[in-house]
């Protein structure tokens, strides 16, 4: 049996995405996981001190250096992986790619992280971005910011070799039980932070709340919302493994941000049998591939119109076809596929 190749791999929290890959990674490879912690801004010299010593006790021991999303901790895996010819892989998820100067959000709205995000993109062997959108998108959702998104409009110079790989599911973890009528969920983090409310599109959730009392409106990550309508219960964090229950009892899914990549809870809540209503961003469309539930423009007569149509016509699908859309197209099992020869085809 051949010796398997080493990997070091970087992350900065232990979100879905990453334990994904975790688990990928380490039945493929002799996986090394190394956390960085950034959570705050004071710690990142401090951060980078350690990941510098630490990359060098590991030159001996690895062949590859893995970053889950650019950032300061993507910097040092690239650059002592162009000097001493280890390659280097960076997984772009989505605020790795973006600019928002109106919400003050994404790599590419801090001046200095947007260098570091930049060097890090330069001097990688291969990026791997989620959706084709992280690469280079029109954005036309609202009109205050860019009207291009992704990391080539940032930094137009990058050349290096890039290969999209779309997230998965494990459909088995979801079901779909009996639907409670003119039900409305979304999942947020952090929607008290300075960006996280119009980020997610809470705004627009909450005026559609009030034009339509009849519906009952969820939020979960919500629980610290001030004044809401009657008609919105604000969750707290839930915990994952409560999640499927709760999903596949609702009958609408609402994900109105304004910038994603390719999120995790549209595509359970769509195994859960959820109907999808999504802004025009990120891979989302392409995720729902019905025009008739894509937001184009954050306008709230919009979306109105979008939701009544969609009652009026029973979400234009069934449940199982939700469910169906994600389990045939998004599966984990081809996101480990392409994950792996994307890997072996470089090493």
């Amino acid at each position: 049996m051949p010796e398997r190749k080493r990997i070091t791999y970087f992350h900065i929290g232990l979100s879905s995405f990453v334990q994904k890959d975790i688990e990928i990674l380490s039945r493929h490879f002799d996986l090394t996981v190394k956390y960085i912690d950034l959570s705050k801004k004071h710690y990142v010299i401090k951060g980078l001190f350690g990941q510098f010593f630490y990359i060098i006790a590991r030159l001996g021991k690895t062949d590859l250096f893995v970053s889950q999303f650019g950032g300061y901790h993507s910097w040092l895996p690239a650059i002592f992986g162009k000097v001493f010819r280890k390659k280097s892989v960076i997984v772009l998820g989505g605020t790795d790619t973006v600019g928002f100067p109106s919400i003050r959000y994404g790599a590419f709205y801090l001046p200095m992280l947007k260098k570091f995000v930049k060097w890090s993109y330069k001097n990688s062997s291969l990026l791997l971005p989620v959706s084709e959108n992280l690469v280079f998108t029109d954005y036309s959702y609202t009109s205050e910011d860019y009207p291009n998104q992704g990391y080539k409009f940032f930094c137009p110079g990058i050349n290096t070799p890039y290969k999209v790989i779309y997230n998965g599911y494990r459909s088995e973890k979801w079901f779909i039980s009996d639907k409670e009528a003119l039900s409305f969920v979304t999942i947020g983090a952090n929607l008290n932070s300075r960006f996280g409310f119009k980020l997610k599109g809470i705004d627009l959730l909450l005026d559609l709340a009030k034009k339509m009392p009849e519906a009952t409106f969820y939020i979960v990550g919500g629980d610290k919302l001030e004044d809401l309508p009657s008609n919105v219960v604000g969750i707290g964090n839930m915990p994952h493994n409560e999640i499927p229950k709760f999903l596949a009892a609702k009958q609408f899914y609402f994900q109105l941000s304004m910038s994603e990549g390719f999120p995790n809870a549209l595509c359970e809540a769509m195994l859960s049998g959820c109907i999808p209503v999504v802004s025009n961003v990120g891979a989302m469309p392409l995720i729902v591939g019905d025009e008739r539930l894509i937001l184009k423009h954050k306008s709230i007569e919009e979306l109105q119109s979008i939701v009544h149509e969609a009652i009026a016509n029973n979400g234009y699908h069934s449940p199982e076809y939700w469910r169906n859309r994600i389990a045939d197209n998004f599966s984990l099992e081809r996101r480990e596929r392409e994950l792996v020869e994307a890997i072996n085809e470089l090493i």
